[in-house]
């Protein structure tokens, strides 16, 4: 699908997983529902939910991903989505954190952003922590290219540091394709689809 896709234009893998029998949706929810026991509805492993270890590897990265979704925008929405063929979750650690606001208090963090997207026939849509709304159009088509190159297939799951990047985190599910987690310490295409659901 070129830039100028609709939600009415559906991905190929889009296409092949709505072919899915119902028994494999219905495994694919009912594995999908519950929550690694590391992960707490506050943080993982007793650590804030704003903070990642510069060290912290794939598994808990995860882990951070999907506390994250469940405490910012419910558990439910976090269930539904994880039930869909297509979803994601994506979060942004800033690398040089910006002044603290005005009247802020000495416990101030810099702010992660957070999304939890999941992809219906008519498009992608955005978690927002009372429903669902759709994504925004020109969002959802970068999203369906994304995930339809195999330049994001290719790509290493953990991309070394660069000096005050932080970290841009991803975990996706799509039909045809394994759960793929993605840590990007640096530019790459996986920090591509993290800005695009940020803002979609």
């Amino acid at each position: 699908m070129g830039a100028t896709g609709t939600f009415a234009q559906k991905p190929v893998w889009w296409t092949m997983g709505a072919r899915l029998s119902v028994l494999a949706l219905l495994a694919l929810t009912s594995c999908t529902d519950a929550f690694p026991p590391a992960v707490a509805r506050h943080g993982v492993n007793g650590r804030p939910l704003d903070s990642l270890p510069p060290e912290a590897d794939l598994t808990l990265v995860r882990q951070d991903l999907l506390a994250t979704a469940s405490a910012r925008l419910g558990a439910k929405a976090l269930s539904e989505a994880r039930a869909a063929p297509a979803h994601l979750i994506a979060k942004r650690f800033v690398g040089m954190a910006p002044p603290p606001p005005a009247g802020a208090g000495p416990d101030w963090v810099p702010p992660t952003p957070t999304a939890l997207l999941m992809r219906r026939p008519d498009g992608w849509m955005v978690a927002t922590g009372s429903g669902w709304r759709r994504a925004e159009p020109d969002v959802s088509a970068e999203l369906d290219q994304l995930f339809a190159d195999q330049r994001f297939w290719s790509e290493a799951a953990y991309i070394p540091p660069c000096p005050d990047y932080g970290a841009s985190l991803l975990l996706v599910k799509i039909p045809g394709k394994a759960e793929t987690v993605r840590k990007s310490s640096c530019t790459s295409v996986a920090e591509k689809g993290v800005l695009a659901a940020l803002r979609a």
